[in-house]
C-alpha cells in the first residue's frame, strides 16, 4: 500500500524547482563531481606516499631453520633462529624531492579539474533548466491557441449551419484546430523528454517541475583579461604544462647521487663453546650510490618527459585559441539576439493590435475569416520566435558566466 502511494504521488505530483535549486543539487549529485572530488582525495594520499620517502625505513625480520644431522656440525646448530631489525634514513635524495613536488603539482591540478567540471555542470543545468522553460511557454501558448481555434470552429460550424460560409471553411476551421492540436502534443512530448533530460542530469528519482520565466537581463560586463585570468579550462591547461615541467625535473633527478643513513641490530643461534647460544650485535655505515650506466633509460625517460612539455604547451595554446574564439562568438551571439528581442518586442506590439484590429473587423463582417487566421497565425509565430530568443540569449549568458569563471 505504501509503495502504490509512492508511485501516485510521484505520477501526479511534482516538485516544484527552481534554477538555483536546480544547480545546488547538480553540484550534490552529479556523478563528474563526485568522482573528481575521488580524484582530488586520492591525490592527497599521492603527497602522503611521497613523502614517506624522506622519512625512515624500518624493517623487522626472523627466520627459523631446522637442519638435519648431515648438515648440523661445526658451529651450525640443528635449530637455527635468526632476527634483524634495520633502520635507513634518506639523507640525500633529489628524487624524493621532486616527486614531493609533482605530488603537490598534481594535487593542485586535480583542483582546478574540480572547478572546471563545478562550472560545467553549473553550466549545463542552466541550459537544461532554460529549455524547459522555453517549452513551457510553448505550451501555454498553444494552448491558449487551442482555445482560439476550438472557439473558431464553434463558431464557424454554425455559420455553416446558418448558411453564411461555404463547406470549405468549415473544413478549413477543422484542419486548423487538428493542426494545433498536434503541436500542442508534440510541444508536450518535447517537454516531456527534456524535463527526462533535467532529472537524469540531476541524478533525482522523484518529478520535478521548473518554476521561473524566461526574462531579459543585460550581459555582464566581461573582457579578455578576465577570461585569460578566471577561465577554469584555461586553468586546467596551464596546471598541466606546469606538472609536465615538474616531471621534466624528477626524470633530471636520476643524475644525482643518493645518500643514505643505515643501522642494523641483528642476531642470530650459533653453536659456541659446545652450546648453542644467540650471538648479536649491531652495525651502522652510510651508502652512497650512484647509477653510472642503465643502457640509456634514463636519457629515455627525460626525453619522454620533455616531449610531453611541448604536448602539454601546444594543448595550452590550442586551448586559449578556442576559448577565446568561443568567448568573441558568444559575444556576437548575444548582441545579435539583444537586436533580435528588441526587434520582436516592437513587432509584438505591432502584431497585437494587428489581431485586436482584425477581430473586431471579423465581428462586423467586414473582414474575413482567412485573414483572422493569418494575423493569429503571425502573432503566434512572433510571439514563439520572442521565447526562442529569450531561451538563446539567457542560455548564452550561462556560457559568457561559464568562459569567465
Amino acid at each position: 500500500m505504501k509503495l502504490l502511494f509512492f508511485i501516485l504521488f510521484n505520477f501526479f505530483w511534482a516538485v516544484a524547482l527552481t534554477l538555483e535549486q536546480a544547480v545546488e543539487i547538480a553540484v550534490k549529485n552529479h556523478s563528474s563531481l563526485k568522482l573528481s572530488t575521488l580524484e582530488l582525495q586520492k591525490a592527497e594520499e599521492g603527497i602522503r606516499k611521497a613523502r614517506a620517502g624522506i622519512m625512515p625505513q624500518v624493517g623487522l625480520s626472523y627466520s627459523y631453520t631446522r637442519l638435519s644431522d648431515d648438515l648440523a656440525f661445526g658451529f651450525t646448530p640443528k635449530n637455527r633462529h635468526s632476527y634483524s631489525l634495520e633502520v635507513e634514513q634518506a639523507v640525500f635524495n633529489r628524487a624524493v624531492f621532486e616527486g614531493i613536488k609533482l605530488a603537490k603539482e598534481q594535487r593542485e591540478l586535480q583542483e582546478f579539474l574540480r572547478q572546471d567540471t563545478l562550472r560545467e555542470v553549473e553550466f549545463q543545468t542552466k541550459a537544461l533548466f532554460y529549455a524547459l522553460l522555453y517549452r513551457k511557454e510553448v505550451i501555454r501558448l498553444l494552448e491558449e491557441n487551442l482555445k482560439y481555434w476550438e472557439e473558431n470552429l464553434r463558431q464557424t460550424e454554425g455559420r455553416f449551419q446558418a448558411g453564411m460560409v461555404p463547406k470549405v471553411e468549415l473544413v478549413r476551421a477543422k484542419a486548423q484546430l487538428e493542426n494545433v492540436k498536434a503541436q500542442l502534443e508534440g510541444a508536450r512530448a518535447d517537454y516531456r523528454k527534456s524535463l527526462e533530460d533535467l532529472r537524469a542530469f540531476l541524478q533525482l528519482e522523484e518529478r520535478v517541475e521548473p518554476q521561473g520565466s524566461l526574462t531579459y537581463t543585460q550581459p555582464i560586463s566581461v573582457d579578455r583579461e578576465a577570461l585569460l585570468r578566471n577561465n577554469s579550462t584555461l586553468k586546467v591547461a596551464k596546471k598541466n604544462l606546469e606538472v609536465a615541467q615538474r616531471a621534466v625535473g624528477v626524470q633530471e633527478s636520476q643524475y644525482y647521487p643518493t645518500l643514505n643513513f643505515f643501522a642494523n641490530y641483528q642476531g642470530n643461534t650459533a653453536r659456541v663453546g659446545g652450546q648453542v647460544e644467540l650471538v648479536e650485535g649491531y652495525t651502522f655505515g652510510a651508502r652512497l650510490s650512484y647509477r653510472i650506466f642503465d643502457g640509456f633509460a634514463r636519457e629515455a625517460s627525460l626525453s619522454q618527459a620533455r616531449i610531453e612539455v611541448l604536448k602539454q604547451a601546444e594543448n595550452l595554446k590550442e586551448t586559449e585559441n578556442k576559448i577565446r574564439a568561443e568567448f568573441l562568438k558568444t559575444l556576437e551571439e548575444t548582441r545579435s539576439l539583444q537586436a533580435q528581442i528588441r526587434a520582436l518586442e516592437l513587432s509584438l506590439e505591432w502584431a497585437k493590435e494587428s489581431f485586436r484590429l482584425s477581430t473586431e473587423r471579423y465581428r462586423f463582417g467586414v473582414a474575413t475569416q482567412l485573414e483572422v487566421l493569418e494575423v493569429v497565425s503571425n502573432y503566434n509565430q512572433i510571439l514563439q520566435n520572442y521565447y526562442l530568443a529569450l531561451f538563446q540569449y539567457n542560455t548564452a549568458l550561462a556560457r559568457l558566466e561559464r568562459l569567465t569563471k
